[in-house]
């Protein structure tokens, strides 16, 4: 059972869903860096500056350079939304079995009102490029919580192999032992081992009982079940529950263990 039970496939599974949630956050980082980067300008509103410039240029004047800011705020929505392509989408969609459109995504991640201002290039406007970059906290706040959630997950799972392994080493090296062969202080070792054991995996199982009763707040306000966040991390696994199925397998052999000690002792008295 070491090293092949369905708890260290689960310790896979969440290394490789931290491993997928860092880089979601990493994306997120860079889509608010390159919207913090695009001005914008209140409807209506004429700068001093823009209208000096105005008066003064001549029609021979030279195009913006390429890769520079967009100049009118319709262009700065679309770079935006270019932006969103570039950086989020591709990990927004990475487990979608069907497809999404952008407008789909940007709603999914960002809210609809958001989406269809970028999508139909509204006006980029101070008041929308805040709600963008309140969206951006909000999801990156859910990605920290998720982050901690899976640490917590980790942690949990290292302390399960942990305790599994030294249970299993011991049901090992005692297999090949012939009860006849003990005298009655050895099997009374034994049924209390294996008693100890089957305390400590039955409170393993109580702990973990109470943890899918928590919640989290990766998907806003409210949250979710620390059960629906797990089961999905593990949704690839033939267990749904992998450290509840192993624990409990694991104390259903030491109960029979024990229960075979048991019945050489009670014929000792």
């Amino acid at each position: 059972m070491t090293g092949s039970t369905a708890v260290h496939r689960a310790l896979e599974c969440v290394d490789e869903e931290r491993d997928a949630v860092r880089d979601r956050g990493t994306a997120f980082e860079t889509f608010a860096q390159r919207v913090r980067a695009v001005p914008a300008e209140q409807l209506g509103s004429v700068q001093p500056q823009q209208t000096a410039t105005a008066l003064s240029t001549t029609v021979t004047q030279a195009p913006p350079p390429q890769g520079s800011t967009p100049s009118t705020p319709i262009s700065r929505c679309v770079t935006v939304r270019e932006a969103f392509a570039e950086t989020v989408r591709p990990h927004s969609v990475a487990d979608l079995e069907a497809d999404e459109s952008l407008v789909e995504t940007v709603a999914a991640e960002l809210t609809e009102d958001i989406a269809v201002a970028l999508v139909a290039e509204s006006d980029w406007t101070p008041a929308l490029k805040s709600a963008v970059r309140e969206a951006i906290s909000t999801r990156q706040r859910e990605i920290e919580s998720l982050q901690e959630l899976l640490q917590r997950e980790r942690s949990a799972l290292e302390a399960a192999i942990e305790e599994i392994d030294e249970i299993v080493d011991w049901l090992r090296e005692t297999a090949d032992e012939s009860l006849l062969q003990c005298d009655f202080d050895a099997l009374q070792a034994k049924h209390e081992r294996l008693e100890e054991y089957r305390d400590r995996l039955e409170a393993r199982i109580d702990r973990r009982q109470a943890q899918f009763s928590e919640s989290t707040n990766r998907y806003g306000p409210g949250g979710t079940r620390y059960r629906s966040v797990v089961t999905s991390v593990y949704s690839d696994l033939s267990v749904r529950y992998p450290l509840l199925s192993t624990v409990t397998r694991l104390y259903g052999i030491c109960e029979g263990c024990q229960r075979t000690v048991r019945s050489q002792l009670t014929r000792r008295v």
